[in-house]
């Protein structure tokens, strides 16, 4: 990630960089005017115009680092920011390429953990962390350049004997540092994950009263990610002061043997003012490196994260466009596993085009994974699923996509107007297709009762609607697609056996050459069916029409006997 944005942006790095070096630079001049400057005091006749034509030297100095250092800022610290966009615009693009098995491992939490903590500490590791790696070694080099040029080598050397002692701090901590901060990172993510559970699921937890639970659970992560954030901040809290001490002693050094040289006249006091003025420059790369060390560190540890998420594999979505007469749908000896569990097993089933085709059966028999297949949603193998003669898998997904339209039965609703939500996806569209779409899911009745009938807000999730409200509002979005293929899965589970039947006959009717596939466990809703397919633990045990299996008086006739028992019984 950070490779592909540098290739459009390294000019605005380089030339970034090549600011802070200039800054750099003309920094460390000013040790020298002002060294000039005291000689010049010292001398039994003081040179007022040299010592003015230094003292606007600084300031002339002073003038330019202070442009400089606004340039370098726009263009490092403003391309930090505009890898921030680029790294959130293309984690998502990727996540949405990414097939439904990945996300079947990942919690919303964990993955808003990438977007915040994650890109942030690569940022930092772009902007802080460029700053003060090109400060630590440019000011370094130009520091001790300026040394040598006005005290004698010797006393620079002995100055900068704890320097190697920095080196290897800095490597020793450095690997902690790297090691602990993705332990917080990971238990940050934790606690995106539990916070993120609780409040979509706030309805459930309270009304079985569990808030203590979760309280508990939720404190649980807190102190896991406080442990480890502490575990980090004793190793900074012991690097950073060291790296502090090792400045610290090359000042004493500095002081004890320059200060003799002063004494003993091989040194003059100008000359040692301004040794002393880049020993106190030379202070900042020390702390710098410190600074360096712990932001690379963790901008590494996050982008080790983020490499992980950017080299998942992804579906291939290459295909050939979905055929423009399809003709039927074949399943052949269909089989399909969740990792061990085997789910579907020998499944063999043919719909023909314009087909009315319902598949029932109890929970968990498959009937969903079926459907999730049938779009691509997980893959299968080849020569299972044909869409006429080309195998699902030769057909690109997005064609596939536009033509086969799943229905599911997660009725997730955007916070937006009922209009928008119909018309989901779609930028421009015709209110009347709105309207049609909802009647034909007997959604219309409803809307017209609202205060903005059309324009009325729907809360995140349709928490400002029923349960059946809800369905049929998603109904109405699968019906304003326009597909070939329709798959409802189990969408009309909250609406009464009544209605159920009379939405299915209205889209019977009104969808023309539009094959259906409707999956529901409301076996009275179905029976005007043009194909019914039973399934049971993952196999088809009986198939045909209505009447057809009635008089089989199998799986399908007990199904049905005991649905109409507890309809009477609910009477």
């Amino acid at each position: 990630m950070i490779k592909d944005f540098l290739k459009s942006h390294w000019q605005r790095y380089a030339l970034g960089i090549v600011f802070l070096v200039v800054v750099d630079y003309l920094q460390i001049l000013v040790p020298k005017l002002i060294g000039k400057t005291v000689n010049l005091l010292t001398e039994p006749s003081v040179n007022t115009k040299l010592i003015l034509y230094y003292t606007l030297g600084v300031f002339a100095i002073a003038t330019a680092v202070m442009i400089g250092r606004f340039f370098w800022r726009i263009l490092i610290i403003g391309g930090s920011r505009k890898f921030e966009k680029y790294a959130h615009q293309n984690l998502f693009e990727k996540l949405l390429r990414l097939p439904i098995s990945f996300f079947d491992t990942r919690g919303v939490g964990d993955l808003m953990a990438y977007f915040t903590n994650d890109i942030m500490a690569v940022r930092m590791a772009l902007s802080q962390g460029v700053v003060m790696s090109t400060d630590a070694v440019a000011m370094t080099a130009f520091v001790f350049f300026g040394m040598l040029t006005t005290v004698s080598y010797k006393l620079v050397l002995i100055s900068l004997i704890p320097i190697p002692f920095v080196a290897l701090s800095s490597w020793t901590f450095g690997r902690k540092i790297h090691k602990r901060f993705k332990k917080v990172q990971k238990s940050f993510s934790s606690i995106s994950e539990r916070a993120q559970e609780s409040f979509s699921n706030v309805k459930t937890i309270k009304s079985y009263g569990v808030e203590k639970n979760f309280e508990e659970l939720f404190s649980k992560e807190c102190n896991r990610f406080v442990q480890n954030n502490v575990s980090l901040l004793k190793v900074s809290a012991i690097f950073d002061p060291i790296i502090d001490f090792f400045a610290a002693a090359t000042t004493s050094i500095a002081l004890f043997y320059g200060g003799r040289m002063v004494v003993n006249g091989t040194v003059s006091l100008g000359s040692f003012i301004a040794f002393i003025s880049y020993l106190g420059m030379l202070v900042w790369p020390f702390i710098a490196l410190g600074y360096v060390v712990n932001v690379l560190q963790r901008g590494r540890a996050s982008m080790e994260r983020l490499s992980a998420i950017m080299n998942e594999s992804e579906r291939n979505s290459d295909g050939l466009e979905f055929p423009k007469d399809p003709r039927a749908l074949r399943l052949k000896s269909l089989e399909f596993s969740y990792g061990n569990t085997k789910v579907l097993n020998d499944v063999n089933m043919s719909v023909q085009t314009g087909q009315r085709v319902a598949i029932v059966g109890k929970i968990g028999c498959g009937k969903s994974t079926l459907a999730k297949l049938l779009v691509k949603l997980y893959d299968v193998e080849d020569g299972h699923i044909f869409y006429g003669d080309m195998d699902i898998n030769d057909i690109e997904t997005k064609s596939l996509r536009e033509h086969v339209l799943l229905v599911p039965q997660d009725t997730f609703l955007f916070s937006s107007t009922v209009t928008r939500n119909i018309a989901f996806g779609v930028e421009k569209f015709h209110f009347d297709d709105v309207e049609k779409a909802s009647k034909i899911a007997h959604f219309h009745e409803e809307v017209v009762k609202f205060d903005k009938s059309y324009d009325t807000m729907v809360g995140e999730r349709g928490v400002t609607l029923s349960g059946g409200q809800r369905q049929r509002l998603t109904l109405s979005r699968g019906i304003f697609k326009s597909a070939r293929i329709v798959i409802l899965d189990d969408v009309l589970s909250a609406v009464d056996s009544e209605t159920a039947s009379m939405i299915l006959r209205d889209l019977y009717s009104q969808l023309d050459n539009v094959t259906l596939i409707v999956i529901t466990h409301n076996l009275a809703a179905i029976k005007d069916s043009d194909e019914i397919y039973v399934m049971d633990k993952g196999r088809i045990v009986e198939f045909g029409d209505h009447s057809s299996l009635m008089k089989k008086k199998g799986f399908y006739y007990r199904l049905f006997m005991i649905q109409q028992i507890e309809r009477e019984i609910g009477t």
